[in-house]
């Protein structure tokens, strides 16, 4: 009798145990919850959600108009458009822009870009350039934001015009006021007239 008391004690304890390791491991151990963390899908990149694109198209032409009158027009050799994120990713995009009562053009080309055509905004990036009056621009990136009529230049932004050429990080430039905000490492370079050899006039 003492011996069946003393393997019946045995049992439960070892029975305990086992359900103790059990509650245990499922409730709190850590490994579960790195477990799932890296099995946690990683957010997207764009380039990734245009790879991914509904539609694809080549050779297109994008036109977006206010009150009755186009302000832009995009050619490119390519689009991708991701329907459910609303993105389209252009390739070789080249921009015509028309602003203020005069209908001044804006030309620039890139060798990629994002359209926003809803909200009015542009994205183009690697090797800008392009020509604004008797302005000529380069730069790594430009945004434009078309409910405040501004252009943004980012990384390596050159400007040139027949009297100067100056250098910065980052250059704003309103459309309107034609008025142009550089930061960053500002270089300039100003020629006059009265200079026999102007590298500005070739």
């Amino acid at each position: 009798m003492n011996r069946r008391s003393a393997l019946f004690v045995i049992l439960i304890f070892a029975v305990g145990l086992v359900a103790g390791i059990a509650v245990k491991a499922v409730f709190f151990s850590e490994p579960i919850v790195e477990r799932a963390a890296e099995t946690a899908p990683a957010p997207q990149s764009r380039q990734q959600l245009l790879d991914e694109a509904d539609i694809t198209a080549t050779d297109i032409e994008l036109v977006q108009g206010k009150e009755g009158a186009m302000t832009w027009k995009l050619l490119a050799s390519e689009a991708k458009y991701n329907q459910e994120k609303k993105l389209i990713g252009v390739v070789r995009p080249q921009l015509t822009a028309f602003y203020g009562t005069h209908r001044q053009e804006v030309y620039v080309k890139a060798d990629r870009g994002e359209v926003d055509q809803k909200n009015d905004n542009l994205t183009l990036y690697d090797n800008v350039a392009g020509r604004f009056g008797d302005l000529e621009l380069e730069a790594q990136h430009l945004d434009y934001v078309g409910a405040i009529n501004k252009v943004y230049l980012k990384g390596g932004v050159t400007i040139r015009r027949p009297d100067m050429t100056f250098s910065a990080v980052a250059v704003e430039i309103d459309l309107v006021s034609y008025e142009i905000v550089a930061a960053g490492g500002v270089k300039a370079l100003l020629a006059t007239t009265d200079f026999e050899e102007n590298p500005f006039s070739r």
